[in-house]
């Protein structure tokens, strides 16, 4: 990690700091990044983490509420625009356009640690959830999710709002798997005989956003 464009006086030792943080939790997951390693890497000792931040696990809370934060922000202005121009035409919201901004906030290439802090984050939450991570996904995500629930309500309107809610949370599940099924031992590309690659953020991208769209295209299940 090249750190030399970062200063060291004492005025930004803590954004240097939290800025090493970022990468290395992108880079190695939540529980993947020692005090000690995150020091060393940020050029300070670990008493410095400790001043500026009390601790590891307040540490982590900042980063990861910060990429929940940018996260939402970017997601929600998106949504914005897409729900002016649909207002402006006198339509209903696409379904693809709503799908498109959601999963931006995961793969884009102007801001890609934030989506991969994101990714870390609601998966810690799903499998692994702490008093943290609920809080951040509480305060940070969930009147996100609500307006998003809301938009697709109004762009697929032959889906009950139970449909949607359950089609909203089966997207976040297929985002995660598939985000997280990257690298050498990446399953889809072995079993695919390399012909998929989550490596590859434009096709991934692009078969994410269709499976989803047709997910939500489709009509209600059938009754049994």
């Amino acid at each position: 990690m090249n750190l030399n464009h970062l200063p060291k006086s004492k005025t930004v030792t803590r954004d240097r700091i939290r800025v090493v943080a970022e990468t290395l939790f992108a880079d190695n997951g939540i529980n993947g990044v020692t005090t000690r390693i995150l020091a060393e890497t940020a050029g300070v000792n670990m008493a410095a983490v400790n001043y500026h931040f009390g601790n590891k696990d307040n540490l982590t809370i900042e980063v990861f509420r910060g990429a929940a934060r940018r996260s939402a922000k970017r997601r929600i202005d998106s949504l914005q625009a897409i729900e002016q121009i649909s207002k402006d035409q006198n339509r209903s919201p696409d379904i693809e356009d709503i799908i498109e901004a959601f999963v931006d906030a995961y793969l884009n290439d102007d801001d890609p640690r934030s989506g991969i802090l994101l990714a870390h984050l609601v998966l810690k939450h799903r499998v692994e959830p702490t008093a943290w991570t609920r809080a951040v996904v509480r305060d940070e995500l969930d009147d996100l999710a609500l307006r998003y629930v809301a938009a697709l309500q109004k762009a697929a309107p032959h889906l009950s709002e139970k449909a949607t809610h359950w089609r909203y949370h089966l997207m976040v599940g297929a985002i995660l798997v598939t985000l997280n099924d990257d690298g050498p031992e990446s399953r889809i590309n072995r079993l695919s005989g390399g012909l998929c690659s989550p490596a590859d953020r434009t096709e991934f991208r692009r078969e994410l956003v269709s499976f989803l769209t047709s997910a939500f295209s489709n009509g209600a299940p059938m009754a049994r």
